[in-house]
C-alpha cells in the first residue's frame, strides 16, 4: 500500500471522526490499548467492533476476545455503538471504524450491524493498510476481509428449525420473529428456517415480522400476532432475547406449554427459561469462542501465520435433554 494512499485514508477518517465526536465506545470492557498503534511496551493493538454491549451474546463475545488478547500478548479493545436503535448502530459502527484508522490500530475485527452499510467503512480501513477480520456476520464485500470467523448462521437456523419441527410432530402453524431488518444474521437464520420448512410440507408459515433482536419489542410483536393467530403452534425466533419476549406474550395469553418457542444463542436467561418450560429449545453458537477465535485469526494475519478461509465455531441445539451439560459435550 503506497504511503500517500494511507495518509489520505487517515485524513479522511479523521475528518469523519470529528463529525461524530462524542459517539464513543459503548463497551465498558477491553484491555487498555491507549489510542492505538504500539503501546509503551511495543505491543500490537487489535480493535474489535461488535454490534452492541448489552445483549448477553455480545458480552460473552467481548469476554472471549479479551481473553485471547491476554493469552496471546496483544492489546484488545472492544468497541460498540452506544445507541442500538434501528439504523443508528450502522452509523456509529462506521464512526468506530474511522476511529480505528485514526488511532492506527494494527487490525480490526468487525462484527457488522448491517452487512452492506459497513462496506464503505471497511473499504476505508483496507485503504489505510489495516487488515480486517469479519466476525459472526459476513461483510457484503468479502474481498475486504482476510477471513471470516463464526458459525454458519444458515446452518444454525436450519438445525434449530428442524429440531423445533420435529417437536411439533411435523405439522402445524409457525410464526417467525425476525431480527433487525437487513441484518445478515437474521436473514441467514430465516433462510435456514425456510430451508427446513421445505422438508415439512404440513407446517404452514402464517406470519413473519421483525422485533429488532429486542426482548421488549418481541413481547409487543408477539402479543399482536397472537391476536391474529391465537391458535398458532410455534414461534421460530432469530435470537434468544426475542424468544424470551415471545415467551412473556405467550404466558400472558395463558398458553405457556401449548405454544412452542425456539430461540438461538443459548444465553443464560434462555437456558433458565428452557429449564422452566417457558421456551422449547435454543441453539448455542458459543459466542465466547467466536470472540476468542476472532482475535486468534487477527493474530494469525498480523504474524504471517497460515490464515484459514473460515475459522468455524460449531452450533449445537439445546433442549430439555442436554440443557444441563451442553457446554461440556
Amino acid at each position: 500500500m503506497k504511503k500517500s494512499k494511507r495518509i489520505a485514508a487517515l485524513l479522511m477518517a479523521a475528518a469523519m471522526t470529528a463529525t461524530f465526536a462524542g459517539c464513543g465506545n459503548g463497551s465498558d470492557g477491553g484491555n487498555a490499548a491507549g489510542d492505538g498503534g504500539e503501546n509503551a511496551e511495543g505491543g500490537k493493538n487489535i480493535t474489535v467492533i461488535l454490534k452492541n454491549s448489552t445483549a448477553p451474546f455480545f458480552i460473552s463475545m467481548a469476554e472471549g476476545a479479551q481473553a485471547a488478547g491476554e493469552e496471546l500478548g496483544y492489546n484488545v479493545e472492544v468497541k460498540t455503538p452506544v445507541d442500538t436503535a434501528e439504523g443508528s448502530g450502522n452509523e456509529q459502527q462506521n464512526q468506530l471504524c474511522d476511529e480505528a484508522i485514526v488511532n492506527g490500530v494494527d487490525c480490526v475485527v468487525l462484527c457488522p450491524v448491517d452487512t452492506e452499510a459497513i462496506v464503505p467503512a471497511a473499504q476505508r480501513i483496507v485503504d489505510a493498510d489495516i487488515p480486517v477480520v469479519a466476525l459472526n456476520t459476513r461483510l457484503g464485500d468479502e474481498s475486504l476481509c482476510e477471513t471470516f470467523v463464526g458459525l454458519e448462521n444458515v446452518q444454525q437456523g436450519y438445525e434449530t428449525a428442524k429440531a423445533l419441527f420435529e417437536k411439533m410432530g411435523g405439522k402445524g402453524t409457525l410464526i417467525i420473529i425476525e431480527g433487525s431488518t437487513g441484518a445478515q444474521t437474521s436473514l441467514d437464520r430465516i433462510e435456514g428456517c425456510k430451508k427446513a420448512l421445505e422438508e415439512y410440507p404440513d407446517i404452514e408459515l402464517v406470519a413473519s415480522q421483525s422485533a429488532n433482536y429486542s426482548r421488549a419489542e418481541a413481547l409487543n410483536v408477539a402479543q399482536n400476532l397472537l391476536q391474529s393467530y391465537p391458535d398458532v403452534d410455534a414461534f421460530f425466533c432469530c435470537n434468544d432475547e426475542m424468544a424470551l419476549g415471545t415467551a412473556e406474550a405467550v404466558d400472558a395469553a395463558g398458553k405457556t406449554g401449548e405454544i412452542m418457542i425456539s430461540g438461538q444463542d443459548a444465553n443464560d436467561d434462555a437456558v433458565s427459561a428452557l429449564k422452566e418450560g417457558k421456551i422449547t429449545l435454543t441453539s448455542w453458537g458459543d459466542p465466547y469462542m467466536q470472540g476468542y477465535e476472532g482475535v486468534v485469526a487477527a493474530v494469525d494475519v498480523l504474524e504471517g501465520n497460515e490464515v484459514k478461509e473460515f475459522y468455524e465455531v460449531s452450533t449445537k441445539v439445546v433442549d430439555e435433554t442436554n440443557v444441563d451439560s451442553f457446554k461440556d459435550e
